[in-house]
């Protein structure tokens, strides 16, 4: 669903409520995610539809009484400040993303690689929940980014705030102030959120926890502290990730079979009718790929499945991926020529798509109580991980595999890295209780 959509459908869902279609306004509100206008909601605000057609009706009228025929849309844009129009040409036809947070991407067959930026990140904000801070997920804007806990507490934080916070200031004191970088805590998870994700187009933001449910919260209410929505499973789900088209969540639990839920019919999940497909233990992760034509998981049987996201049918199977240990992430590259893992075996390794062949393999340490959670920086140049043994989170480069950076600060294991999908900052998870948000300094090549 493009934005422009969203907010016509916001404006027709705020209208049917003014005028009392409560059973229409909750089928539309369904079946678009866009959660039911607030009890405090203005009149004007909800009526705004009603308000804006009398304006278009009263120029249509105007323009007929002078003898003028409509206005064509083609000269509306002239109508559009230039600024405007400067930034409406620089989105991309089928994904609405500026042009210029786009990078090229990883591709070992490019004859000239891109020139390669080596980072140095330094701390700007530090989170504090309560317990072991457990997962981070950025939004696909960028913009935001939100921390889940072991105290069943969600954050979800500010990035440009972030980036202006003094973080020393924060570092024994509250983090809402002066700056206010966390902009909504929901709290409705009885026991820890394992995974989070936010939906590609609607401010809506999903998470996954140890009570058995996914839950569903519109992170642009200010004063909405509970999900409007929740999906009851009889496992605890370990993953989640919504199709980029956002109709469509995947869903790993405890349980072998991966499920698959359309956001219309949340009750009736799908799942694949061919037993061989399945894993045989507990699904560790599961991710999309960027077009959302495949997708993959990994388990605790210690295989890495390649699924097509539209026959829900296995393409490939890595079996013993990381020599017998749990691969415990995944992820995709940009082009989907490559795949990240991360597993118990304290190792990072690099997949080529259509051969199988290993690309990279890079060793974190020696041993792994915890999961290895690994993730490629936004332009892929560099992989993101952490130190059991050291309390980091370090950074590598992808093509050569070395050691870039050792991110410290944390008092206790780094459980999670994430990086924004449009510049170079990034997020670490610890059971110190915080997350700690990082930006890039360019040091050299």
């Amino acid at each position: 669903m493009k934005l422009e959509k969203r907010n016509l459908y916001q404006l027709i869902l705020a209208e049917l409520h003014h005028s009392g279609f409560q059973t229409a306004a909750t089928a539309l509100s369904e079946a678009t995610l866009i959660p039911l206008p607030s009890r405090g909601t203005k009149e004007d605000e909800e009526n705004r539809l009603f308000r804006l057609m009398k304006v278009g009706l009263y120029i249509e009228k105007e323009r007929e009484d002078k003898g003028l025929p409509p206005l064509p849309v083609e000269d509306l844009l002239a109508t559009v400040p230039d600024y405007m129009q400067a930034d409406l040409l620089k989105k991309d036809e089928k994904t609405g993303e500026d042009d210029r947070t786009k990078s090229s991407g990883l591709d070992f067959d490019a004859p000239n690689p891109p020139r390669r930026i080596f980072p140095n990140f330094t701390t700007k904000f530090i989170t504090t929940h309560k317990n072991s801070c457990r997962v981070a997920k950025f939004s696909p804007d960028g913009k935001f980014v939100a921390t889940g806990s072991s105290d069943t507490s969600i954050k979800v934080l500010d990035v440009e705030k972030m980036k202006t916070f003094n973080h020393t200031k924060s570092e024994h004191g509250e983090d809402f102030a002066p700056a206010k970088p966390v902009t909504r805590t929901f709290y409705d998870h009885t026991n820890a959120i394992n995974d989070l994700d936010f939906h590609p187009v609607v401010p809506v933001l999903i998470s996954s926890s140890k009570d058995c449910t996914i839950k569903f919260y519109d992170h642009s209410q200010n004063s909405v502290k509970r999900a409007f929505k929740h999906v009851q499973d009889t496992h605890n789900i370990r993953s989640i990730n919504f199709h980029p088209s956002g109709e469509y969540i995947l869903s790993g639990t405890e349980h072998p079979v991966i499920r698959l839920y359309d956001i219309n019919n949340l009750t009736q999940p799908y799942t694949s009718s061919r037993p061989q497909d399945h894993h045989l233990g507990p699904i560790n992760q599961v991710r999309y790929a960027p077009e959302g034509n495949i997708f993959v998981s990994c388990s605790k049987d210690g295989s890495i499945k390649l699924w097509d996201a539209v026959s829900h049918r296995v393409i490939n199977t890595i079996q013993k991926a990381h020599n017998g240990a749990e691969p415990t992430s995944v992820q995709f590259s940009a082009n989907q020529k490559y795949l990240l893992s991360g597993g118990k075996d304290a190792t990072i390794r690099l997949w080529e798509l259509t051969t199988g062949r290993q690309l990279q393999h890079i060793i974190t340490g020696s041993h792994w109580k915890h999961r290895l959670q690994v993730a490629f920086t936004w332009n892929e140049d560099f992989i993101l991980s952490s130190d059991e043994n050291g309390y980091a989170g370090v950074v590598w480069d992808t093509r050569s595999g070395d050691l870039v950076q050792r991110l410290t600060g944390h008092t206790n294991v780094v459980l999670w890295t994430a990086s924004s999908p449009v510049e170079n900052s990034i997020i670490t998870c610890s059971n110190d209780h915080r997350a700690r948000f990082w930006v890039a300094e360019p040091v050299g090549q």
